[in-house]
């Protein structure tokens, strides 16, 4: 797929796993404090599990999204490793459903 002929509109947006090293004396709120200062980012989350922080990124194109990765976020010294996931299809979103064949029953109204 030649990703540079999308739409320029469009609206890619993607999870990122990352798994940070914490600094002693500041744990993870440096390396957290540098990433929300990255204008891609939409949103960060200190996380429970196999990753440290979750990173939602917003940008125009996948490869936008790969290039944030790989030359500002991965070039931090404290970041380990990341895992990105693109969002696909929406669901739901702040409790609203999206459904495809969802049929609009309200009457016509014509003058």
């Amino acid at each position: 797929m030649n990703w540079n002929r999308i739409e320029k509109d469009a609206h890619v947006a993607a999870m990122i796993d990352v798994k940070v090293a914490p600094q002693r004396g500041v744990g993870f709120d440096e390396v957290a404090a540098r990433i929300q200062r990255f204008p891609e980012v939409s949103a960060l989350y200190l996380m429970s599990g196999t990753y440290d922080l979750s990173v939602m990124v917003e940008g125009q194109t996948m490869e936008e999204i790969a290039r944030f990765v790989s030359d500002k976020l991965s070039t931090l010294e404290a970041v380990l490793s990341t895992t990105t996931h693109f969002r696909l299809k929406k669901y739901k979103h702040d409790g609203v459903v999206f459904s495809e064949d969802e049929k609009d029953h309200r009457m016509v109204v014509s003058p």
